[in-house]
């Protein structure tokens, strides 16, 4: 499949800030798709790089020794935890008969697609590192597996005692699990599940205060097929460790004699002898993972807010 990696003619003069409505829409159908843009925290980002701070020390506190004891004093360390904002692009060719048939209907149809492109973007290489930016941080996948969180599932078992054994790792470390991300199609796995007399196990699989799949009273949020690593079944983690830049400056340019070319230089498309107009659509967004110390684990190497149920023998691989 030919990746189109870059156009002719890259003139920004006929570049165009999104409508406000239509950036916003782009934005809404991107999170909806996108388990990453669901569950973790956005950080609005001013300029290329933003830090936050992470805690990287915990304070101490003492008895006094009597009414006119010394107070001690104590410290809290911070550390920074960088983001730096890499663009996301996707390019919808536009045939000039489909527009002009279309045209009521042309932005809808066009912004899905490309919101499609840009969440499978993000949860590929923000969950699993596939085409990460040396800019961002750790994969969760990684960070989690460094630390050694990873459990393999037990097939002798249904999947909400798996989960919990997830889950479980997560707060061995001083996390508290706060959601799920799952293989896809997780929902009629679980309603499928039965007992020893054959009746099934998971009868309500909405939480109460939560209208989609939840688990252990937590949300659940499946994957997209195409941005899910296949011996993965669960994440479990306190997902404001997830930290997700946003820079809001999405952009779209038109080209009616763009050229879309592989990275060899040969032409794939050419809008101007094809009839077509090519719609490009970037926005910059940032990944990293906070992992501040807890009174369960100081160390930060074997230490993460997230912990993965994965099939037998193949995390890490």
């Amino acid at each position: 499949m030919p990746t189109y990696n870059d156009i002719i003619s890259r003139s920004e003069n006929g570049a165009v800030e999104l409508p406000e409505n239509v950036a916003r829409d782009v934005i809404k159908a991107a999170e909806s798709k996108s388990v990453i843009s669901q569950l973790a925290t956005k950080v609005p980002m001013e300029s290329l790089v933003t830090r936050q701070a992470q805690l990287s020390g915990l304070p101490s506190a003492y008895f006094v020794n009597g009414d006119t004891g010394l107070k001690t004093a104590t410290k809290v360390n911070f550390k920074g935890v960088e983001l730096h904002a890499e663009p996301i692009a996707a390019l919808v060719v536009i045939p000039d008969d489909f527009q002009a048939d279309s045209f009521v209907n042309l932005s809808a149809q066009a912004l899905e697609l490309v919101s499609e492109a840009i969440a499978r973007a993000i949860d590929n290489a923000a969950l699993w590192g596939v085409n990460k930016p040396s800019t961002w941080g750790p994969s969760l996948y990684s960070h989690a597996v460094g630390a050694g969180n990873y459990i393999d599932y037990d097939d002798t078992k249904d999947f909400a005692f798996n989960a919990a054994e997830v889950s479980r790792k997560v707060a061995q470390d001083g996390f508290k699990p706060t959601a799920y991300a799952t293989e896809p199609n997780l929902r009629w796995e679980m309603l499928g599940e039965r007992d020893a007399n054959g009746a099934p196990i998971f009868t309500n699989l909405a939480g109460e205060n939560y209208e989609g799949l939840a688990l252990h009273g937590i949300p659940a949020i499946e994957g997209d097929p195409g941005a899910w690593k296949t011996d993965v079944r669960l994440i479990s983690g306190e997902w404001k460790h997830a930290l997700l830049g946003v820079r809001q400056d999405v952009t779209m340019t038109m080209h009616k004699d763009g050229v879309i070319i592989d990275e060899d230089g040969k032409a794939l498309f050419s809008a101007m002898q094809q009839d077509a107009q090519i719609m490009r659509v970037v926005t910059r967004v940032a990944w990293n993972i906070s992992n501040p110390t807890t009174t369960a684990n100081s160390v930060e190497g074997a230490r993460s807010p997230f912990a993965l149920l994965t099939n037998a023998g193949t995390a890490g691989s």
